[in-house]
């Protein structure tokens, strides 16, 4: 099963997103949500999880912000969503898996799940 976290300041956001991954990816659980980007922070230093849905425009901390907190290598895959498409080449340099609008599109969010789930079995030791 892979962990997801999502960190977005709107709330319906965030359900949205959360019943889009339960209804169409099941193979992704969510184990926590964050409408505070600093709670995230602290949740992912403490916790795992394999992938991480990000807002970049949020109050305090924005996306990169909370990227920067955690800093490098990144405990984790993320993934950015957004209602802005003008941070694709900065969310490049941060070595984002996808960059996906809002509203999030069934088939992108499956697309991008499938890029962790190749990126992941690539990694595996050859013995696997």
């Amino acid at each position: 099963m892979i962990k997801a976290i999502i960190i977005d300041d709107e709330q319906h956001s965030i359900e949205t997103l959360r019943w889009k991954i339960e209804n169409y990816c099941p193979e992704v659980e969510v184990v926590a949500v964050f409408d505070n980007p600093a709670e995230g922070v602290r949740y992912l230093r403490q916790n795992g999880c394999d992938i991480l849905f990000l807002d970049i425009e949020m109050p305090r901390l924005n996306g990169f912000d909370v990227l920067e907190e955690l800093g490098t290598p990144l405990p984790c895959d993320v993934i950015f969503t957004t209602a802005y498409d003008n941070f694709g080449i900065q969310a490049v340099k941060f070595s984002a898996l996808d960059y996906l609008l809002k509203p999030v599109q069934n088939k992108e969010l499956k697309e991008a799940i499938d890029k962790h789930l190749g990126k992941s079995s690539r990694s595996l030791p050859a013995e696997q």
